[in-house]
């Protein structure tokens, strides 16, 4: 299972220092949704609460941003560093929105968040309920039905398929993609909610990593501490080790390819605005 219990602030640090990749990503999703001047925008699992900061510039000062993690860790963090007047930041899950009035947001994001959400209909009817007629959902996740394809995947399961981690630890147990779904699935969803799908695609991103040991400092920090979770703790830290190294024999002269797909999506709730 996954566990919202295994953040820290060393982890949510970690992740605010070597989260680059994922708000670029962020960045061509805040892009899609054409963010206006004052635009009501809710960011859900916003983390440390940078692209929330970036979003607070497009929205102007009539606009507003909300920022939501059920990450305290995280939470705290954006605070600290982004005291800003267009923006809050408050914890809670995407499944409960009940501190917004219906038809009140004019944009929401769940960048990098979605295939964390337990109860994805529950998030998509809640979502519906608090955008405007004419507003906009916009996501990107993991692309499950690519997952064996990923860098990060590929590589844990060689390490954890053998001695002495095989006979301890299930390799299908992949944190990224535990609430992960298909291309197929993520439109269902969307209908289900009656919301209408504007855009949808499958991207291939290649990062580079200066070393194996930073790949899995991003995969702990990303998946705030479940990564490794179901190793017992007595191999865990050599399940590290073993992790870089395998990730460092990689390498090239220009850093270590990293590659994983993701999906881009937004939809509309059809209305006039």
């Amino acid at each position: 299972m996954i566990s919202l219990q295994l953040d820290n602030q060393d982890l949510a640090k970690t992740y605010d220092a070597i989260s680059d990749s994922q708000f670029e990503n962020g960045r061509r999703l805040i892009e899609a949704l054409a963010v206006a001047p004052g635009n009501v925008v809710l960011d859900i699992g916003c983390g440390t609460g940078r692209l929330a900061f970036h979003v607070a510039d497009q929205v102007g000062p009539t606009g507003r941003v909300i920022g939501l993690d059920p990450l305290p860790e995280r939470i705290a963090l954006a605070r600290e560093k982004y005291d800003h007047p267009r923006i809050s930041f408050q914890t809670g899950l995407a499944e409960d929105l009940s501190f917004l009035a219906d038809e009140s947001v004019d944009i929401v994001y769940l960048s990098a968040v979605f295939h964390w959400v337990p109860d994805k209909e529950r998030a998509l009817a809640e979502i519906r309920r608090v955008l405007r007629p004419g507003g906009r959902i916009g996501l990107t996740t993991n692309a499950k039905e690519f997952v064996h394809a990923t860098t990060l995947r590929l590589v844990t399961a060689k390490v954890l398929g053998r001695p002495p981690y095989r006979d301890n630890v299930d390799v299908d147990h992949f944190a990224p993609t535990h609430f992960g779904v298909t291309t197929t699935e993520l439109v269902e969803l969307f209908q289900k909610a009656d919301l209408t799908v504007a855009q949808l695609q499958v991207s291939r991103t290649l990062r580079r990593y200066r070393s194996g040991s930073e790949i899995v400092a991003f995969a702990e920090s990303s998946t705030f501490g479940n990564y490794l979770n179901h190793v017992p703790e007595p191999l865990r830290q050599s399940a590290r080790r073993e992790l870089a190294a395998e990730f460092a024999q990689l390498g090239t002269p220009d850093g270590i390819p990293f590659q994983l797909y993701s999906l881009l999506a937004w939809a509309e709730k059809e209305g006039q605005a």
